[in-house]
């Protein structure tokens, strides 16, 4: 049964806590939007449409890890809906082809994205922060087992296509911060870090649908470890 403007504005999703989920305002503006479209389409084609399907699968939301936020899975699944009735009522910009079910894919990576170098050894073999093999080591009186700015300029993270993901460029931004965070902590100079363990668990990225993102459950992982990390040099920290 096709939907109605009755169905998106009382529709309800899941809401979750201590894991990702969408912003409630983020995911309430966009149904308005699409209950607008559908109200429009009951009395009859608009000559402008309110949103197209592809609006709707490009559409960007907050991500949520320590507030609720309404959970992912059940609202993309119901914009797929939204996105099928909009292209079959021929609400979809010129060109537009569905992104699922007709073999169609995001964006690919670029594999060719720069990777910063290895700082070449010094001299007489004993490079500042080198361990064995070259690998970084933290320096003398740092905790046991400490992250280096090396470990988070390094770090990795899968990415997703045609599901949810963290926008890289957010990410790739806040590990930064975190890396000169964990340079200035190491060196002993605290007056010069960016975040503070309470920052790493606070912090929210968007969220992406139709172009590739950071996989969340590996971003939020290496958070966690950041967040442990950085504790490990307040008052009181171990």
């Amino acid at each position: 049964m096709p939907l109605t403007p009755a169905d998106i504005r009382n529709k309800r999703f899941t809401l979750v806590r201590l894991r990702p989920g969408y912003n409630e305002d983020d995911v309430d503006a966009l149904l308005d939007r699409i209950e607008e479209a559908f109200a429009v389409l009951q009395r009859g084609r608009a000559e402008e449409p309110v949103i197209t399907a592809s609006e709707v699968e490009e559409s960007v939301f907050r991500g949520t890890r320590l507030t609720p936020g309404y959970k992912e899975d059940e609202v993309d699944d119901f914009l797929d809906q939204v996105v099928s009735e909009l292209r079959a009522a021929g609400l979809s910009r010129p060109g537009d082809t569905p992104r699922s079910g007709t073999g169609a894919t995001a964006a690919p990576m670029d594999a060719g994205a720069p990777v910063a170098p290895p700082e070449p050894p010094r001299p007489d073999g004993a490079g500042a922060g080198a361990g064995v093999g070259g690998a970084p080591q933290a320096p003398h009186g740092a905790p046991q087992g400490a992250m280096t700015p090396e470990h988070v300029r390094n770090k990795r993270f899968a990415t997703t296509r045609l599901t949810t993901g963290y926008n890289e460029d957010e990410v790739d931004a806040f590990l930064d911060s975190a890396e000169v965070t964990v340079g200035a902590l190491l060196n002993g100079r605290p007056d010069r870090a960016l975040l503070a363990a309470s920052d790493v668990e606070r912090v929210r990225f968007s969220t992406t649908r139709a172009r590739p993102g950071y996989d969340p459950a590996q971003v939020d992982a290496f958070l966690d470890e950041l967040a442990t990390e950085l504790r490990r040099y307040e008052p009181g920290g171990h």
